[in-house]
């Protein structure tokens, strides 16, 4: 009993190997390297486990291999879990036939099954997840004491339930570990996003007002200039840019205004189908200026809460965004439908579209893929999808276009 305790402490530290590698990863910017790592990490305990199994019964014997695959297939990839599956093949190889073969059956069996629940896998809670695994590994749990019934080991049952626990609680608190870990570095990063948003916020109300007001009189005295009837067309010219550059930094001043103003909170039912309408036929002259295409398919009759304004400010500032997207033209759709008890906004451009690495960085100040942009625009979009307790995707695929996705509920 003693070496059969030993055993399972020695297995329950090797897989401890896995959660604690993830957590010193996450520290890094996660690309391939890191994940070829996290992968070798993941396989070595694998290899560690099946080379020195846990002694059951007599001729029997188990180890933790199947939690290394559930791992790396569901917190890597499908492809890094057919990478463990061949390790595992590949070290039975040298073997017995008969247990490479029953290897290769289970497996052909679970990788379906790891293929079907991916998806929703993905998009659940760490709760979900936890319970995704547990049941897997109640399916793993079936089938040994099937086998170990089969063998009559029934005397050393005990074994094998005090085995399956410490299996069952090893895959548990590895999920935990790994889950609990993202979810503190995306509480980070929203700490880190509040702290910008704040400091610009700050920026804003202590010098705004001060810069509008000689620039409202500088712009003044430049219009008056710009009627004189002496001036050279150069001297037109230079006052024209002047006061294109004027009005954009009064539009930059007034997003900076619209982040330090303090959130309005009042609540109302907006008709959202007729607002998408009344938002597409303001931006109409706009799309046609730029050779845009813009298309509606808004479904009748969809209300959700929130301000109307904010809500207006919200589709002019992403339809906006989808047209210059589109420096050639191109096509804008914009669909709205409902969908699960929520309503699905999505307005897609067939722009330049934007690299995978740098969507996060969205809606962050300054940052912008626009050349003189500032990215305050977004970040007030984010800000008004947050107040109105909807949430957002973005899609995109460079030179193919953008998808920007809202949810909002009914």
């Amino acid at each position: 009993m003693k070496d059969f305790v030993a055993d399972l402490f020695f297995h329950f530290f090797i897989m401890m190997m896995i959660p604690l590698v993830n957590i010193i990863l996450s520290r890094y910017k996660k690309d391939l390297k890191t994940n070829i790592v996290f992968l070798i990490t993941i396989i070595f305990s694998l290899l560690l486990s099946m080379s020195f199994p846990v002694r059951v019964a007599d001729g029997m014997a188990f180890d933790l291999k199947f939690i290394p695959i559930f791992i790396s297939f569901f917190y890597i990839g499908p492809l890094a879990g057919g990478i463990t599956i061949g390790a595992l093949l590949g070290v039975n190889v040298l073997g017995e036939l008969k247990e490479l073969l029953l290897l290769l059956i289970n497996y052909l069996i679970i990788i379906p099954l790891f293929g079907f629940v991916y998806k929703n896998y993905q998009r659940g809670n760490p709760w979900k997840k936890l319970c995704i695994g547990i049941a897997f590994y109640i399916l793993i749990t079936g089938t040994r004491i099937i086998a170990f019934l089969k063998l009559g080991h029934s005397e050393d049952f005990l074994y094998l339930f005090s085995f399956s626990i410490v299996s069952l609680l090893t895959l548990a608190i590895i999920i935990y570990l790994i889950e609990m870990n993202k979810l503190q570095l995306a509480m980070q990063e929203q700490l880190q996003n509040a702290d910008k948003l704040n400091a610009v916020s700050q920026l804003a109300a202590s010098v705004a007002h001060e810069i509008r007001n000689p620039m409202t009189t500088i712009r003044g005295f430049l219009q008056i200039m710009k009627d004189e009837k002496n001036l050279t067309s150069k001297q037109g010219m230079f006052i024209s840019v002047s006061l294109d550059e004027l009005d954009r930094t009064q539009k930059i001043i007034g997003d900076f205004l619209s982040l330090a103003r303090p959130s309005n909170h009042f609540c109302e039912s907006i008709p959202l189908s007729q607002t998408l309408l009344d938002v597409a036929e303001f931006m109409h002259p706009f799309a046609v200026m730029s050779n845009v295409n813009l298309i509606t398919n808004i479904e009748g009759n969809l209300v959700i809460n929130g301000n109307t304004n904010e809500c207006k400010q919200l589709f002019i500032n992403l339809i906006k965004n989808g047209i210059e997207a589109m420096p050639t033209g191109g096509k804008l759709e914009l669909l709205a439908y409902q969908e699960n008890g929520n309503a699905i906004i999505n307005i897609m451009d067939e722009g330049i579209g934007i690299d995978p690495i740098h969507i996060k960085q969205l809606g962050q100040p300054y940052y912008s893929t626009k050349t003189k942009g500032t990215g305050l625009g977004l970040m007030i979009s984010f800000d008004i999808i947050k107040r109105m307790n909807g949430d957002y995707k973005i899609m995109s695929k460079e030179n193919a276009g953008t998808t920007f996705k809202m949810i909002f509920p009914i």
